[in-house]
């Protein structure tokens, strides 16, 4: 069976992760090979070898191994990275993103004014719910309960 060789440090990066992949996943190098289609003697391979998988094979990792394809080529410290980028990422909705694409629109002056115009606005709204809840006798319940 043809396979690749790199002679960079990816490719021991890469038997590393795809041991640390099995071991995350739970499953032996016979299942993976069972899994993508080869034997357990070729998987044994990229995981000690330095051999990489040919590409049709590479391509059913993230499926047999609950992992995307380009983590088995990241060094740890750029998996930390990446973590850390994307934990700190907001996913906003359709509403969010039209807003927030307006507002780049604005000269930062303009920004500032926005913003206090918002926070005007939402002052103006909590006196008029607690003068509505007061005048129906109702006791306000704080969102953060």
């Amino acid at each position: 069976m043809l396979a690749y060789r790199f002679d960079l440090d990816t490719n021991m990066n890469f038997e590393e992760r795809l041991l640390r992949a099995l071991d995350e996943a739970g499953i032996s190098q016979s299942e993976l090979g069972r899994r993508v289609g080869v034997n357990s003697q070729t998987v044994s391979n990229w995981c000690n070898t330095g051999n990489f998988p040919r590409k049709e094979k590479l391509a059913l990792f993230p499926k047999a191994l609950g992992k995307p394809l380009y983590w088995f080529f990241l060094t740890d410290e750029e998996e930390a990275h990446l973590n850390a980028t994307s934990a700190s990422k907001t996913v906003l909705n359709e509403q969010q993103a039209a807003l927030l694409e307006i507002f780049d629109q604005l000269p930062e002056v303009e920004q500032t004014r926005f913003m206090q115009l918002a926070s005007d606005r939402l002052e103006e709204l909590d006196k008029f719910m607690a003068e509505f809840l007061s005048k129906r006798k109702i006791e306000p319940t704080s969102s953060k309960d």
